[in-house]
């Protein structure tokens, strides 16, 4: 290589470097105090739908709806006082979280915020929205049932199923009290979390609460739903149920799949295949949810209340965004009466020997040639 040419690229190399030098020598470390950046917050007015929905996953109007909600809601609960920061834009940085995996601190950085003020509107809007999970989860009421059992019949061929139910395990960081009832079948800390989904997706029941180390079974017998289902005739009607993997127990109100061991006969495989292919409604549901709200793939929290405002806000906000900000319709939550344990056992029987009785009429019409 030409000498004069290795020697113009160091003589660069050390211009560059000593101007980096000067640069750092101006930096300061600020006293151990966060320093705004300029942005321009409006931008994201200023945007194209599309991109607006890329970042906060729904339309500007929904959005614009989203707000006049939680603005109405924080001034019947006196949030309103002292705030200096318009509704609008505590919607915005609140979603920002929900909807990414960024940190306070980043999420600062988008907003021209300090991170501490991006987690009190973050910590506002969760609240906020769990307090309206009344109004956006709700069971269906018997027209809106009769819809969608019409709908499953027509695409999927099974009859009488008004919702579909599982459990999804919402990953966590190590609670500081009691850590070990989290850890899972996977070996993660988790949060057990049961919803009801119906052919829209859209979540009609939502139950949070057990760590992860509980099963589905103990989720669902100690959920409100359980009890609603065997004891409120409002719930469901003679002929209609939801739909459960195997991990249920089987009810008249509950129909699960046939264990499967690979001889069972072709009725009962139909049957499964149907109901399976209704089922899959509420997994599709859980990865449009995971999907959305990026961090519920882990939730670096250890503040159980939180944490449990957190996962209820996402499903609210999952609700709201398909009913694109109207409410949903159906029946307003119910508090199952309080049962003697004697009389709770004696009707899960009952409805156990019923749910055999069902599932079998079940399979032989949608096999009918046994």
């Amino acid at each position: 290589m030409d000498p004069e040419l290795m020697w113009d690229d160091e003589v660069e190399l050390m211009m560059i470097m000593a101007a980096m030098e000067e640069d750092m020598g101006d930096d300061s470390d600020g006293g151990g105090k966060d320093e705004l950046v300029q942005v321009d917050v409006e931008g994201y007015r200023m945007m194209s739908n599309a991109s607006f929905k890329a970042h906060f996953r729904m339309d500007r109007i929904v959005f614009e709806k989203l707000v006049v909600v939680v603005g109405l809601h924080m001034r019947r609960t006196n949030r309103l006082k002292k705030l200096y920061t318009g509704v609008d834009k505590i919607v915005m940085m609140g979603l920002w979280p929900l909807f990414n995996q960024d940190t306070f601190r980043s999420t600062g950085l988008h907003f021209q915020k300090m991170r501490g003020g991006i987690h009190e509107h973050y910590r506002c809007l969760i609240e906020v929205l769990s307090e309206l999970s009344e109004k956006y989860v709700k069971w269906p009421d018997e027209l809106e049932r009769q819809t969608i059992q019409e709908e499953f019949a027509m695409k999927y061929g099974y009859i009488g199923a008004v919702g579909c139910i599982d459990g999804i395990h919402i990953e966590i960081t190590a609670p500081l009290e009691n850590p070990n009832d989290y850890i899972n079948r996977h070996h993660t800390y988790s949060l057990l979390v049961q919803a009801v989904c119906d052919q829209n997706l859209l979540y009609r029941d939502v139950y949070i609460g057990n760590p992860g180390a509980i099963g589905d079974v103990r989720n669902f017998d100690n959920s409100p739903l359980s009890r609603n289902l065997l004891t409120n005739p409002d719930m469901l009607s003679e002929g209609e149920h939801i739909l459960g993997d195997g991990a249920y127990t089987l009810t008249d109100k509950l129909i699960i799949p046939y264990g499967d061991d690979g001889h069972i006969p072709d009725w009962m495989r139909t049957h499964n295949s149907l109901l399976s292919a209704c089922r899959v409604k509420i997994e599709n549901s859980f990865a449009l949810l995971r999907g959305k709200h990026r961090r519920l793939k882990k939730l670096p929290m250890r503040n159980p209340y939180l944490t449990r405002y957190h996962i209820a806000a996402c499903f609210v906000l999952s609700n709201f965004i398909t009913l694109k900000g109207d409410e949903c319709r159906g029946l307003p939550p119910a508090q199952p009466p309080p049962i003697p344990q004697d009389e709770y056992n004696r009707l899960l029987a009952e409805s156990r020997q019923r749910g055999a009785i069902k599932r079998e009429f079940i399979a032989n019409v949608l096999h009918p040639h046994r």
